[in-house]
């Protein structure tokens, strides 16, 4: 992934079905989404009438009321694909569905695609042995696992039957277009999509099938994904302002201020400092990636920073100067903050460094339109 690829300068700083006809990967990729959803209608009802029925899957991440979980497989799947597209310097939305193609002949035949690209030694000194690793476990490993474990509450909530396979299919769904996106970029080889796919997201999704994991990942870390708002840009064809961004708040000092780590293309440190109520304000400085392959480590980062208001973990707005694209600005209000009860409406605001600026609006998580 991206992440992991620009988490390395930071840092340093099966899935093998052959589709002979690429215009059936779009029908195949939606599938593996819609598949598992109910009716959006049932969606969009039931998250209102919490499920009474017997379950084995314990709700231990899910909070139905939420706006960030009403539409969680589809939301999840566009923030998880294009999450690198943010990097609009290294990373490019055309032939999404081709490339698509491309992913899949590498996974399809893993051990002459490693050869290839390096041979094993180069997979595990690149991947295992070399500050790749941070990326590739808190990234591919922790976030993408405490993502599929909410999936899977989410199709348990909504009475899917078999709420991890349907996770595990949308799971994967999302982070093959994620790697469709990084092989934009000819620097990423087989063995980053490899690694990815078969080990360390492989390995989240077991670590995350444990109660117990789960429960000290959400209650003791306060680990939680605080997502991005995706829009269609009507101008250009290409998705804006998707992302995945994961946080751990954990509560060493007490209630009043607690440290605030942020990851995902965005490195910051920082504190979270309790308001009135549940409400909550976090600042980070740190990095942001901008283009993981320049030949300078300076110019693969640039320095950056964040501010976040939360009402008890629910982001209400948020505020990044200097972000991964080549925006000076960027301003999210939340659906939360808004309180609607019979629409959720979300808006992003934007300013480039030219100038430029950059807007959308969020309706229902579904209609999604933005300009830049």
């Amino acid at each position: 992934m991206i992440a992991r690829s620009c988490g390395h300068r930071i840092a340093a700083s099966a899935l093998g079905v052959i589709v002979n006809g690429r215009s059936l990967i779009p029908i195949l990729i939606a599938t593996s989404v819609s598949c598992c959803s109910p009716p959006l209608a049932l969606a969009e009802g039931s998250f209102l009438q919490p499920n009474t029925s017997a379950t084995t899957t314990r709700h231990i991440i899910l909070r139905p009321d939420e706006s960030r979980f009403r539409m969680l497989p589809v939301t999840n799947y566009v923030n998880t694909a294009f999450d690198t597209a943010q990097v609009s310097g290294a990373f490019s939305q055309d032939d999404y569905w081709e490339n698509h193609g491309r992913v899949l002949d590498r996974l399809a035949d893993p051990i002459n695609s490693i050869e290839d690209d390096g041979g094993w030694d180069h997979l595990v000194s690149q991947e295992l042995l070399s500050s790749h690793v941070l990326p590739n476990l808190t990234l591919h490993l922790l976030g993408n696992g405490y993502d599929f474990r909410a999936l899977a509450e989410w199709f348990d909530e909504h009475d899917v039957p078999f709420p991890y396979l349907c996770a595990f299919v949308t799971s994967y769904a999302g982070y093959l277009g994620n790697e469709a996106v990084e092989v934009s970029n000819p620097e990423i080889d087989a063995t980053d999509n490899i690694a990815d796919l078969y080990f360390f997201n492989l390995l989240g999704n077991l670590l995350f099938l444990s109660d117990t994991v789960t429960d000290v990942v959400h209650n003791d870390l306060e680990f939680r994904n605080w997502p991005g708002q995706p829009v269609f840009d009507v101008r250009h064809n290409e998705i804006l302002n998707a992302s995945n961004n994961y946080l751990l708040r954990p509560r060493m000092f007490g209630d009043k201020v607690r440290p605030f780590l942020y990851f995902g293309l965005h490195y910051f440190a920082g504190l979270s400092v309790s308001l009135q109520s549940e409400e909550s304000l976090s600042l980070g400085v740190g990095l942001a990636a901008v283009d993981p392959f320049a030949d300078s480590i300076l110019d693969t980062v640039r320095a950056s920073g964040g501010i976040y208001w939360d009402d008890d973990d629910r982001l209400l707005a948020s505020m990044i100067f200097n972000g991964t694209d080549d925006s000076i600005v960027r301003v999210n209000l939340y659906p939360d903050v808004f309180r609607f009860q019979t629409v959720d409406l979300g808006v992003f605001l934007g300013a480039a460094g030219d100038g430029v600026p950059t807007f959308g609006i969020a309706i229902e998580k579904l209609l999604t339109l933005g300009v830049s």
